[in-house]
C-alpha cells in the first residue's frame, strides 16, 4: 500500500472516529436535557439520613386549563390583547407605539368569579365557573379622555368586554385620576423638564452642578414623583405632580436638593403639559420667569450645593463596608437544610403541606393573596389577602409635606420580583415566576422569581413540657416550629415590603408584614426639625405613617358565620377563705355582634377582648363554640382627622377591623385611582358598611388594618432593617380542633422511660421513624441518643437524685 493510501485510510478512521465522538456528545447532551427537564420531583431528593424516596413535585408550568383562582397565562393575556385591538369600541393600540392621547391598555388582572359559583364548582359538583379578566384601558382617545374598565371574558377565547358594574365604584373613572403610566413619565421628562432645562437650566447648574438634559445621563438628575391629591387642589379634573429633583448617586433618594417642578398634566395631550410652580431653595415661585426674574436680581437667597461622589464609601450605597468586616475571615451563615427533601408539593398553583392546602395569587393590581384555604378538607379561609398599603409623609417643605402615597397606584403586584436566594428567601425556596401584561410590549411580561415558597423552623418549639424528676412522671415531649411559608417582597420606588402567609402545624394561619428599604428623606434646614433628624450634611427623613390593609374571607364550618367578642372584664367576689375579704378577678362576657356598625372596631387599652368567628350550629361535643380567633398584633391609630385632605383615600384605616356582609362587588377596599381621588373617591371603602347590615349567620368578610409610625434615625442608614418591623395578625382555632392537631406531628419527639417502675434503666427517644442524623453534624461528635445512654440524667431524674422538681 502507498502512502497516498495509507494516508487516505488514516484520515477516513479519523474521520470515523470523530463522527463517533460527535454521535456519542450529542447523545449526553440529549440526556442531560432529559434530565434537567423532569420533574423535579422524580429527582433524586437531597438527602441527609434519608430512609426513603421522597415522592413530593414541583410543578410550575402554566395549567392548560387554569382552575378558578388561578391568575391569567400567558397564553389568555395574549389572546385578549389580540381581542382588544381588533374591538372597534376600544380599539387599544400596540403598545410599543400607544400614546397617552390614545386607547392604551394599562393593565389585566382575573376577575374572580362570584363565589357562590365557585363554591358550587368546589363543593357540589357543579361546572366551573367561566374564567374572565378584568381590564383598565385609558381612553385618551375619548372627548373628554376617561378611563374604563371591562371584563371580559371567557378567557382565553374571548367574545365580548362588557364596563364593569358595580354598586360600590363609578366606571368610567375621571382621566384625571388614573394611575402613573409609562407614557406619561416618558413625556413629563421629555416635554416639562426639557421645558425647565431650556429656560432655568443655568440657575440649575450654578446651584446644583447638573439639571435634567444638559449633561452626562449618569450625572443628570433624578427624578422622584409626588402626587398631588384632587381635594387639596378642589377640582377632580385637575392633575398635578410634584416632581423632586435627586443627585444620581446610590441610592439617589438619599441626595434630595432643595428644588422640585409642580407639572400641570390636564388632559391627554402631552404636548399641552406645563409647569405649574417650582419650589427651589425653600421658597415657592408661580412660574420659572418668577425665579429667573428673583435669582437675577439677587434679591432671593442662592443655594450652592456640590454633588456627591458616587464611591464605594457612600454612606447611601448597599457596599459592604471593609474597614472592619464582621467576621474578620469569611464564614458562612446558617443555611436551611431539607434532610429528607420538601415536605411540600405544588402544582396549578395549588399547594399542599402537612394537613393545609391553599391556591396561590398575585394580583397585579393588590398584590399576593390565598384562595381556598383549608386544614385536612376543611375550608377555614375563602380568601386571604392583601388589600392596600398607604404611607402619608410630613415635613416642612411643600412637596414632601403632601406625599401621601396609596400604592395600588402603582400596581402593587407588578413589583414584586427578583428575589434573591440567600438573601430574600432560604437557597433551598420554591423560586415562582410571575407574568404579567406590560405597559410599553404587546407581549407578557415574566418576572422571575416574584414569589417564593418555603418550609423552615422558627428556631423556637411550637409547644414543649419537661417533667424532670421521678414525682413529676419522667418524661419530655416537644417540637420545634417548623412552618411553611408563602412570601413575597413589594418594591415601590424606595420602600421594601416583606408579605409572609405562615402555615403553622398547630393550625394556625400567620400573616405578616415587614418593612425596609430606603427611606425617603428631604433636603435639611432648621424648618424641618420637628419632623425628624438631621442623619447627614443635607438629608433628614421626616416622620410617616405607614398602614396596610387585608382582606379575611372566612368559612368556618361554611359559609353561615356569627361574629362575637369575648370581652374581659372585672368583677369583685367575696372569698369563703378569708371572711369579709373581697377579690377582684377577671371573666370574659360573650357580645355577638349583629350589625356591621356595630362590629366597627377601634382598639381600646381599657376593652381588651377576644374576636372570635364560628358558625353558630357547629359546636363541641360540650356545646361549646367552635371556631377561629382573629388576633391583631399589628394595630395602630391613624391620627389624621376623617374626610379632610388625602384622608379621604384610606377611609378603611379609620378602623383596626371592620366586619362586612359579603358581597361579589365589594371584592376590594380600595382602588387603583386611591393615589389621586380624594376629593370624590371611586371606592370609599365607608360605604361597605354605611347601609349597617346584618351580620349574624351570615358570610362575613373581616377587613384588618395594621399600621406603625415611623420616625426615622441613622441607624436607618443606609436600609431601614426589618427588625421591630413586624406587623402581624393570626388565625388560631378556637375550640375548632379537640385537641390541638400537631398531635399527630412526627416533629414530636418524646423522651420517656424504658421501664417506667425502674427509671434506672434509663430513657429512650422516640422520633417518630425520623433519623437523628443530621446534615451539620461532626462525624466525630456523638449525638444526643448517645448521650442519653450513657446519662440519661442529663433530661430526666434517673439514676441520681439531684433535689430539685
Amino acid at each position: 500500500m502507498d502512502k497516498a493510501s495509507r494516508l487516505r485510510r488514516k484520515i477516513g478512521a479519523w474521520r470515523t472516529f470523530a463522527a463517533a465522538l460527535v454521535l456519542l456528545s450529542v447523545g449526553l447532551t440529549v440526556v442531560v436535557i432529559v434530565l434537567a427537564l423532569r420533574d423535579p420531583g422524580k429527582s433524586k431528593p437531597s438527602t441527609c439520613g434519608a430512609k426513603s424516596k421522597n415522592k413530593n413535585f414541583i410543578d410550575l408550568s402554566e395549567p392548560d386549563k387554569p382552575g378558578p383562582f388561578h391568575d391569567l397565562t400567558k397564553y389568555e393575556m395574549k389572546r385578549l390583547r389580540e381581542f382588544l385591538e381588533k374591538d372597534p369600541n376600544i380599539h387599544v393600540e400596540p403598545a410599543e407605539t400607544a400614546m397617552v392621547n390614545q386607547s392604551c391598555l394599562y393593565t389585566l388582572d382575573l376577575y374572580p368569579a362570584k363565589k357562590q359559583n365557585v363554591l358550587r364548582y368546589l363543593d357540589s359538583g357543579g361546572p366551573q365557573p367561566v374564567r374572565q379578566a378584568r381590564a383598565m384601558v385609558f381612553r385618551g382617545d375619548l372627548n373628554p379622555p376617561v378611563v374604563e374598565e371591562y371584563v371580559c371574558g371567557p378567557l382565553p377565547n374571548v367574545e365580548e368586554c362588557t364596563l364593569l358594574k358595580s354598586d360600590q365604584r363609578r366606571n368610567p373613572v375621571e382621566f384625571s385620576l388614573r394611575p402613573v403610566s409609562l407614557q406619561e413619565f416618558d413625556a413629563v421628562y421629555k416635554i416639562v423638564l426639557k421645558e425647565v432645562d431650556n429656560k432655568i437650566g443655568y440657575i440649575l447648574q450654578e446651584s446644583y452642578g447638573t439639571s435634567y438634559h444638559s449633561c452626562p445621563p449618569e450625572e443628570c438628575f433624578k427624578i422622584y414623583p409626588s402626587p398631588l391629591a384632587t381635594n387639596l387642589v378642589d377640582d377632580i379634573n385637575m392633575r398635578r405632580l410634584w416632581v423632586w429633583a435627586e443627585y444620581n448617586v446610590e441610592y439617589y433618594g438619599l441626595h434630595p436638593v432643595d428644588f422640585g417642578v409642580l407639572a400641570n398634566l390636564d388632559g391627554s395631550d402631552p404636548r399641552k403639559y406645563s409647569v405649574d410652580k417650582i419650589w427651589y431653595h425653600g421658597q415657592m415661585f408661580n412660574s420659572m420667569n418668577e425665579l429667573i426674574v428673583g435669582y437675577n436680581s439677587s434679591k432671593i437667597d442662592k443655594s450652592k450645593l456640590k454633588r456627591p461622589e458616587n464611591t464605594r464609601d457612600t454612606f447611601s450605597s448597599l457596599n459592604q463596608r471593609q474597614d472592619k468586616p464582621l467576621p474578620k475571615e469569611p464564614l458562612r451563615p446558617p443555611t436551611l437544610v431539607e434532610p429528607d427533601g420538601k415536605r411540600y408539593t405544588v402544582k396549578d398553583r395549588k399547594v399542599d403541606y402537612l394537613g393545609w392546602s391553599f391556591h396561590y395569587r398575585m394580583s397585579v393590581l393588590t398584590g399576593p393573596s390565598l384562595w381556598d384555604i383549608r386544614y385536612n378538607g376543611e375550608r377555614i379561609a375563602y380568601e386571604l389577602s392583601l388589600a392596600e398599603i398607604a404611607v402619608f409623609y410630613s415635613a416642612d417643605n411643600e412637596i414632601q409635606r403632601i406625599t401621601d402615597f396609596v400604592d395600588s397606584g402603582a400596581l402593587i403586584g407588578s413589583h414584586s420580583k427578583s428575589m434573591v436566594p440567600g438573601a430574600d428567601c432560604p437557597e433551598s425556596a420554591t423560586f415562582i415566576n410571575q407574568s404579567f401584561a406590560g405597559q410599553s410590549v404587546d407581549e407578557p411580561v415574566e418576572l422571575s422569581k416574584a414569589m417564593c415558597l418555603f418550609e423552615n423552623n422558627n428556631g423556637y418549639p411550637l409547644r414543649r413540657h419537661l417533667s424532670y424528676s421521678t414525682s413529676e412522671g419522667g418524661f419530655y415531649g416537644g417540637m420545634l416550629d417548623s412552618v411553611l411559608t408563602f412570601r413575597s417582597i413589594i418594591t415601590i420606588v424606595n420602600y421594601d415590603y416583606v408579605f409572609d402567609f405562615i402555615f403553622h402545624q398547630n393550625g394556625v394561619i400567620e400573616t405578616r408584614v415587614m418593612s425596609t428599604g430606603y427611606i425617603s428623606g428631604s433636603f435639611f434646614t432648621d424648618k424641618e426639625r420637628p419632623y425628624g433628624f438631621r442623619t447627614e450634611e443635607n438629608f433628614i427623613a421626616p416622620i410617616h405613617y405607614h398602614i396596610f390593609h387585608f382582606k379575611a374571607d372566612l368559612d368556618i364550618s361554611g359559609t353561615s358565620n356569627t361574629y362575637e367578642t369575648l370581652d374581659i372584664e372585672t368583677e369583685k367576689v367575696t372569698l369563703l377563705s378569708v371572711p369579709n375579704k373581697e377579690y377582684y378577678q377577671t371573666k370574659f362576657v360573650r357580645n355577638v355582634k349583629n350589625t356591621e356598625q356595630e362590629a366597627l372596631y377601634k382598639f381600646n387599652f381599657d376593652t381588651p377582648k377576644y374576636h372570635v368567628v364560628h358558625n353558630k350550629n357547629k359546636k363541641t361535643k360540650f356545646e361549646e363554640i367552635k371556631g377561629y380567633r382573629l388576633a391583631l398584633h399589628g394595630m395602630s391609630k391613624q391620627l389624621l382627622p376623617e374626610g379632610v385632605n388625602s384622608e379621604k383615600t384610606i377611609p378603611w384605616a379609620r378602623h383596626q377591623l371592620v366586619v362586612t356582609k359579603h358581597k361579589d362587588d365589594e371584592q376590594v377596599s380600595s382602588s387603583p385611582y386611591a393615589m389621586w381621588d380624594s376629593l370624590n373617591p371611586v371606592t370609599d371603602f365607608s360605604k361597605f358598611y354605611e347601609d349597617d347590615e346584618n351580620i349574624d349567620d351570615e358570610d362575613l368578610v373581616f377587613w384588618i388594618a395594621s399600621g406603625m409610625h415611623h420616625i426615622p434615625r441613622a441607624e436607618d442608614l443606609p436600609l431601614t432593617t426589618t427588625v421591630g418591623n413586624h406587623l402581624t395578625f393570626f388565625l388560631l382555632p378556637m375550640n375548632y380542633f379537640p385537641t390541638c392537631p400537631s398531635v399527630t406531628s412526627r416533629d414530636h419527639i418524646r423522651i420517656e422511660y424504658k421501664d417506667p417502675k425502674n427509671p434506672s434503666e434509663g430513657v429512650r427517644v422516640e422520633r417518630n421513624g425520623n433519623s437523628y442524623e443530621t446534615c451539620s453534624m461532626p462525624n466525630t461528635a456523638k449525638d444526643y441518643d448517645e448521650l442519653l445512654q450513657e446519662n440519661p440524667d442529663i433530661v430526666i431524674e434517673s439514676r441520681l437524685s439531684r433535689g430539685i422538681l
